[in-house]
């Protein structure tokens, strides 16, 4: 597994090395700068800038060019030189860097990734002669997320974040993906409250053998579009991506880019992967689906043949809904998140939060875990892969009437615009969302907050292993490849 920790940006400080006491840092300070480190993948190298950040860069803007290696070990070592920007005040300037990354304490809380090392000036500039060193410590900022970048307005935020909101679309995804897997008596269980995915005695399950032709796909993106639809209604800025954002530097000097991009340009960056101590082929997958090449495969791969309207035009809807589910949808979730924390104190949670845990600062709007279904529609970038997975029922559509005008007829469904159920190209005529009021109109869910904590209590207890991990982990449903499906490309085939 290639090592990308040291990818980020990091605050560079170098100090002069006087030995005597100087009663204040101030007077042995050197330098305060911007670090930013990227690795070649697959290879020991590693690039990168080092200067002051200015509000707005310009061509003239100063900052030494980084190339260097990494070399794997305890510790790790660092090593680069800086060469000054042409046309700028550091023109000519030559520096050699060397550090290791400073070890960790075991269970220690709230540590912070460090370089520690030396710096030499290798080329003499102005009165400044060669030959002099320093030392430095660089400190890795957090990475920038999206919600301090793109942030969803306050009014469809408290909307999003509630916990009537979290707890449907934490019990929608879990009654459906462990349906087929349960036991009859925690379905009847779940009937009782009105949970079951789908009819009566006629669910829908999201997993296992018949999911592609059952019509949970239809219910996937119906349910989906539904959110998409009420979200942007409060805040219309949570457009839908045009295509899956290409990777891109963290940091540039470039004529033009803004401090307040600084770590996170766009709010679409790939965030680093983590570590799960007690899962290393998860932590395995996580490090796949972060790296930059993912983008192409299988990501590319994906994108293309979903918006293949050749493609297209051989799926019922229910079958591209479960086929976008179980691949380019869950894996977009994963590659785009980052490591979970806690909402109150920011200490990072590597497996998430416990499936049961629903305490007020759980509802935070800082608990935004893109791997959680409690809390994955409060990040913004839910919305712009959900937006791109809404597109491809249009381009469904389209297709469907260039090969056979007319076999799929539009229908308002709930005041939402569907399509009517022929049995063939599209199989269900009331798409399964939760349990609806008597007699309601548009999306009138019973949302009872206390039903829906019952109804996840039953399933999550009473399901033995639903995850495939010992029962853990249940509503982070897109983190186990062995309980998904999409561990491997492989594991469910290209579409």
């Amino acid at each position: 597994m290639h090592d990308t920790s040291l990818r980020g940006i990091w605050t560079y400080r170098s100090l002069s090395d006087r030995p005597q006491p100087v009663g204040s840092f101030d007077n042995i300070k050197v330098w305060e700068a911007e670090l930013y480190l990227d690795l070649a993948e697959g290879s020991n190298t590693l690039h990168g800038h080092l200067g002051e950040r200015p509000a707005e860069a310009t061509t003239g803007s100063p900052y030494l060019s980084l190339v260097g290696t990494v070399s794997q070990g305890r510790p790790q070592r660092v090593q680069w030189r800086g060469v000054g920007a042409q046309n700028t005040a550091f023109e000519g300037w030559v520096y050699d860097y060397e550090g290791f990354v400073a070890p960790d304490w075991p269970s220690a809380e709230h540590q912070r990734k460090c370089i520690v090392g030396t710096v030499t000036r290798t080329v003499a500039h102005g009165s400044a002669p060669a030959g002099a060193v320093f030392s430095f410590i660089a400190v890795q900022r957090d990475f920038r997320e999206p919600r301090e970048v793109i942030p969803i307005n306050s009014e469809a935020l408290r909307m999003l974040a509630s916990l009537e909101m979290r707890l449907h679309h934490q019990l929608w995804h879990l009654a459906r993906n462990v349906w087929a897997r349960i036991a009859d008596t925690v379905k009847d269980a779940i009937r009782e409250r009105g949970w079951q995915p789908g009819p009566t005695k006629a669910e829908r399950h999201a997993r296992d053998l018949g999911s592609r032709t059952n019509g949970s796909g239809e219910d996937f993106l119906y349910m989906h579009r539904r959110m998409i639809r009420d979200a942007r209604r409060l805040d219309p800025e949570l457009t839908a991506w045009d295509a899956l954002p290409s990777v891109g530097p963290l940091a540039s000097f470039a004529d033009g880019f803004a401090e307040t991009h600084v770590g996170n340009p766009g709010g679409f960056a790939v965030p680093p992967a983590w570590v799960i101590a007690d899962n290393p082929a998860l932590t395995q997958w996580l490090h796949e689906i972060h790296r930059p090449s993912s983008l192409y495969s299988p990501f590319r791969t994906w994108e293309q043949q979903f918006t293949n309207p050749a493609y297209l035009a051989t799926l019922p809807l229910g079958e591209l809904g479960s086929r976008l589910e179980i691949t380019i949808h869950n894996w977009m979730h994963m590659r785009w998140a980052s490591v979970p924390r806690d909402p109150c104190t920011g200490r990072m949670l590597p497996n998430g939060r416990e499936d049961l845990d629903w305490r007020g600062g759980w509802v935070m709007p800082e608990y935004d875990y893109l791997g959680d279904t409690f809390s994955s529609h409060v990040n913004p970038v839910f919305w712009r892969l959900h937006g791109w997975i809404d597109d491809r029922i249009e381009d469904w559509y389209r297709a469907q009437q260039s090969v056979r005008p007319g076999a799929v007829t539009r229908r308002a469904v709930y005041g939402l615009d569907w399509f009517e159920a022929d049995g063939t190209w599209v199989a269900v005529d009331d798409p399964w969302e939760g349990p609806r009021r008597q007699g309601a109109e548009e999306s009138r869910l019973d949302l009872d907050a206390e039903v829906m904590k019952e109804a996840l209590t039953i399933l999550v207890t009473e399901n033995p292993s639903p995850t495939g991990n010992g029962g853990a982990r249940v509503s982070p449903l897109m983190l186990n490849p062995a309980y998904t499906g999409f561990g491997r490309v492989e594991d469910d085939g290209l579409p």
